[in-house]
């Protein structure tokens, strides 16, 4: 009896910090939406373009502490940060995405970190308008779309729902991504984004617990999972398809490879 007790007051007193963290984290947003960080940073020469896109409702000031470590370690010296509004539409804002990474000129490897709405802007870009990402990482992206948005009025909101025609277009034409390396973070305290949904078939799935929708932002083994993505694709020999790193965007939208 004495042991089940203990046990229950351990399981509630690791719930009760599961959700300060989150909390914390939330707060930690806050003070990071409002300043976020130039569309190009460069801490110095690369090859390779490390690419942030955040969740709705945020900003790119949300990964400045990942984009900072990143950059002190030598990993993403190259960073763009694509910044979008709630607004709009995935096919919007993917082609937009794709503008600002041609833009860039990167002769590398793409690696596109991405959070929440962010991973299926990505995956737009990839999937539909032919932009070539050589690694990404989704971290509480509802892949198959999150059940929460449905009371959302707005468009935006209304594709992330189970079922919305940008998800199962998405669903639909998954094999494109082939020739992306995706890692799929999930946070297991998740209570926007279930895991099953966080979850791609086909990616390397990394679990992170203890954290929330938010919190994955700034846990150590979500960074640790960015940081195997990104030397991934630069420290091994791959050709990854490429003929070159720079692009060109069509009055479509369309992406194609500046030497191809």
């Amino acid at each position: 009896m004495l042991t089940v007790m203990v046990m229950t007051r351990r399981r509630r007193w690791q719930k009760e910090v599961e959700v300060l963290r989150e909390v914390a984290a939330v707060a930690r947003q806050g003070w990071l939406i409002p300043q976020p960080s130039p569309t190009l940073k460069q801490h110095g020469d690369a090859r390779h373009l490390v690419v942030f896109v955040h969740g709705i409702f945020a900003s790119s000031g949300v990964f400045r502490p990942m984009a900072f470590a990143l950059a002190r370690e030598g990993l993403a010296p190259r960073q763009v940060n694509f910044d979008y509004t709630p607004v709009g539409t995935i096919e919007r804002h993917a082609k937009r995405l794709c503008a600002v990474i041609a833009d860039a000129r990167v002769p590398g490897p793409v690696i596109v970190v991405a959070h929440s709405l962010g991973g299926l802007i990505v995956r737009h870009a990839v999937q539909h308008l032919g932009l070539h990402v050589d690694a990404l990482v989704t971290m509480g992206t509802p892949h198959h779309g999150t059940s929460l948005a449905r009371p959302w009025p707005w468009r935006l909101a209304q594709e992330l729902s189970p079922g919305s025609v940008a998800i199962a277009s998405l669903a639909a034409t998954s094999h494109r991504l082939k020739r992306t390396a995706v890692t799929s973070v999930i946070a297991e305290q998740d209570v926007l984004v279930e895991a099953s949904s966080a979850s791609l078939s086909g990616s390397r799935l990394v679990r992170v617990p203890g954290v929330g929708h938010h919190g994955v932002l700034y846990d150590p083994l979500a960074w640790s999972a960015v940081r195997d993505a990104i030397r991934s694709v630069t420290e091994a020999p791959s050709d990854g398809g490429r003929s070159s790193g720079e692009f060109v965007v069509g009055p479509d939208g369309t992406v194609r490879d500046r030497a191809g």
